[in-house]
């Protein structure tokens, strides 16, 4: 795996010195993965699936959700989203809900430095409980979720790089655990280059790592995934995408096998 990252490094670094043009375009392209620090105003709509399979036991979920966010001025937005699930387990009734109503606030700047375009970005995101949800080795639908994440971008001619550093802790009403009650808690790591090859087109080589702090009774919130991708913009419908996802770590060590997305955007922001 060691030997996968270092090349995987030189590799971005190789293509985007070889590469790396100016350009007029203001904006940061969105991710496909990993939640991005950039602000847009957007409809997103997602259709997702994973897998897992490891000693029998055969995990499946499938999920459609719609995002949207508000641009309000220079540095702030708001985003929140609304979706379904449907889960199955070997053994288990496969379980269909909606996802959590939620809700952010997202900061961003971008700096111009020449041809170069520096971003830094945060944002706080607040979910409620899960309603009509049985409880899981993955989540608790009984808590709420505080996630707080910081990130940086870097753009230069085709090349374009955003990263994101997330914290999640599930959390009660008084904020504070019980000897019964343990709120499960994992930082989170993204990093997204991507390159663009044409007018209308970009790949992405996006990257994410979750770790739990509780490496023992949570080892089911953790993997190392790598997310190849591409997306098309076109003048009058929006923009669509595509991305893999390619487990890392062995199989007994991450939480998801493989899966696909399929994404649609329409930004209402011109320079997007």
């Amino acid at each position: 795996m060691k030997n996968i990252v270092i090349i995987y490094i030189l590799f971005l670094s190789l293509v985007s010195s070889l590469y790396a043009q100016p350009t007029t375009n203001t904006g940061f392209a969105h991710p496909l993965q990993i939640e991005p620090v950039a602000l847009y105003t957007k409809i997103r709509g997602n259709i997702g699936y994973w897998h897992k399979d490891f000693n029998g036991v055969k995990e499946i979920n499938k999920d459609i959700n719609v995002e949207g966010e508000y641009k309000f001025s220079d540095s702030f937005s708001v985003i929140s989203s609304v979706g379904r699930t449907d889960y199955s387990q070997t053994d288990t009734a496969r379980e269909i809900t909606w996802d959590r109503w939620n809700a952010g606030i997202k900061y961003g700047k971008v700096y111009e430095n020449g041809s170069s375009q520096f971003l830094i970005g945060a944002g706080l995101r607040l979910y409620d409980k899960k309603r009509n949800a049985e409880f899981r080795e993955r989540e608790n639908p009984d808590f709420y979720l505080v996630r707080p994440n910081f990130g940086l971008g870097y753009k230069y001619g085709i090349f374009q790089i955003m990263s994101e550093f997330r914290f999640q802790t599930e959390t009660n009403r008084h904020g504070k655990e019980s000897s019964l009650q343990e709120f499960k808690r994992y930082y989170q790591v993204g990093i997204a280059p991507s390159f663009s090859i044409a007018d209308s087109v970009r790949i992405f080589t996006e990257l994410e790592y979750r770790e739990p702090i509780d490496r023992v009774a949570d080892k089911n919130l953790r993997y190392f995934n790598f997310y190849p991708g591409i997306s098309m913009n076109t003048d009058n419908f929006g923009t669509f995408s595509f991305s893999l996802l390619l487990g890392i770590l062995p199989k007994e060590d991450n939480a998801m096998d493989r899966g696909i997305r399929f994404s649609y955007f329409y930004f209402f922001d011109t320079n997007q």
